[in-house]
């Protein structure tokens, strides 16, 4: 009779609840990661207005351009504060979904131990009905064979 865990179907279904939370846990790493870069070249973005601004001071700006680069530079400062505002929701979603990943993987590790000790204790047992059927086939042919 082969191994048969009456629990194998759930620790199928817990496998699975890992493999979706892993895959989740790992989008919620890749918008962290492309947020993060859209927020640093947003930076190098203001940086690069702000050398450029410097330059034109320099050689000469009128009012109006200078007005026009102050409302430039307002701008990419909100839409930065906007990334970074996203940037620690999806920190904190990341930290929620590490949460619920390890719940998950805690989960299927329980059942596969549980498995584990079943098999063990199937294979000690299959073990000893060998030695039985060893033992019985000994005692036969001992019983049979004629006495010296």
């Amino acid at each position: 009779m082969a191994f048969q865990f009456s629990l194998q179907p759930v620790l199928r279904l817990r496998a699975s609840y890992e493999r979706l939370e892993r895959l989740r846990l790992l989008e919620v790493v890749a918008a962290i990661v492309q947020l993060q870069n859209e927020i640093a070249a947003a930076a190098r973005e203001s940086e690069n207005a702000r050398q450029n601004q410097r330059e034109r001071l320099a050689a000469g700006s009128s009012g109006m351009e200078i007005q026009f680069e102050m409302a430039c530079e307002a701008a990419r400062l909100k839409y930065r504060r906007l990334l970074e505002a996203r940037l620690v929701l999806l920190r904190r979603k990341h930290e929620a979904q590490k949460v619920a990943y390890r719940t998950a993987r805690q989960k299927r590790e329980i059942l596969e131990g549980l498995r584990e000790r079943k098999f063990q204790e199937y294979q000690r047992e299959q073990a000893r009905r060998e030695q039985r059927a060893l033992d019985e086939l000994f005692l036969l042919r001992r019983g049979s064979s004629p006495p010296e």
